[in-house]
């Protein structure tokens, strides 16, 4: 298990406290991510992410979106807090915790965007 605020944030997952939204765009990244060096140390192999998206696939949604988000590679988390939604997203990217304009976005859908550490801080 991730430690620090990460290990925390699961641990609220694994807890129920909070749930976890996604989408095909999501799941696609996480095969992408998992598959760097730098990440193979948490012994996640393909295999084993492939297993779990056929398991929870046919949950998975598909979305599309009219706001433009700094970085392209931010819009299928925004697509899945949208689809799912999410309360809020809980991320360290400061693309996502500093664009105004985005926020304000997803503020009219009830959706905040949170630190894990604000998160965390909130849960208390």
């Amino acid at each position: 298990m991730p430690d620090g605020t990460s290990g925390r944030v699961l641990a609220e997952v694994r807890a129920g406290r909070l749930e976890v939204v996604g989408s095909w765009e999501l799941a696609a990244e996480l095969l992408d991510v998992l598959g760097r060096r730098k990440l193979r140390r948490y012994s996640a192999s393909e295999e084993d992410v492939t297993a779990i998206l056929a398991m929870v696939g046919h949950t998975l949604p598909t979305v599309d979106f009219d706001v433009e988000v700094r970085d392209p590679k931010d819009a299928p988390v925004v697509a899945a807090a949208v689809a799912g939604r999410a309360e809020a997203i809980v991320t360290g990217d400061r693309h996502l915790l500093d664009d105004a304009a985005l926020l304000d976005w997803l503020a009219e859908r009830g959706i905040a965007v949170r630190t894990p550490a604000t998160l965390l801080d909130e849960l208390r």
